[in-house]
């Protein structure tokens, strides 16, 4: 069963590995943008969102965390963008959206990443490899392959109907289809939103004393 997953992803990237591309392209060029937005703040900008982020962590560590809250707001969130993600596969217009939030979801990364290891240098990395790149190893391919499969369906309607043989039938296959999988990779991104909230504070708190030194 494993091997035939597997099989059928593998399958699957290769026939949208152009897609794949094109996104990962944006987000790469998001993660760019933003990693030199950064270079743009003023001295003043930057020392007051070090103290903010300095702030966060002393209080993040005092206060006691409602992981069962927390966890419901991220999932809130995520879904949030899953929702806007599937709607704008079910669009037409919607595909050039898609790579439009794949690098805005790219420029937070870089911006905020950037940030961290510009004012912190090695002790940003510790905290960028520690807290932020646990969740994004499951979060940011499912966000990928979210994107991919909008704007394959997207595309397939718009070939559908430019050869003007569109079927009822065969849209809704392929709409059932999408929705399955959008259902799939959220059930895979509930488990990266349950190390955000389960795993990732533990090691903040941590490794939180390094910035206060």
């Amino acid at each position: 069963m494993f091997s035939n997953a597997k099989g059928a992803f593998v399958k699957h990237i290769k026939s949208n590995s152009s897609i794949y591309f094109l996104l990962l392209l944006a987000f790469i060029i998001g993660v760019t943008i933003g990693a030199f937005t950064v270079n743009g703040l003023t001295v003043i900008q930057r020392e007051e969102l070090k103290n903010y982020f300095q702030g966060f962590l002393q209080l993040f560590d005092k206060q006691d965390i409602n992981n069962a809250e927390l966890f419901k707001v991220s999932l809130m969130e995520n879904i949030k963008q899953i929702v806007v993600i599937w709607l704008l596969g079910v669009c037409i217009i919607g595909i050039p959206f898609i790579f439009v939030f794949v690098g805005i979801r790219g420029f937070l990364t870089g911006f905020g990443s950037g940030l961290l290891i510009q004012t912190f240098g090695i002790k940003g990395v510790i905290f960028i490899i520690s807290s932020l790149l646990l969740k994004e190893i499951i979060l940011l391919p499912c966000i990928i392959i979210l994107g991919v499969n909008g704007i394959k369906f997207s595309l397939s309607i718009i070939k559908n109907k430019s050869i003007k043989r569109i079927s009822k039938e065969s849209l809704k296959s392929n709409l059932i289809s999408y929705c399955f999988s959008t259902v799939f990779i959220t059930m895979v991104m509930i488990a990266g939103i349950f190390m955000e909230v389960y795993i990732s504070p533990v090691l903040i708190r941590v490794i939180s004393p390094i910035f206060s030194n």
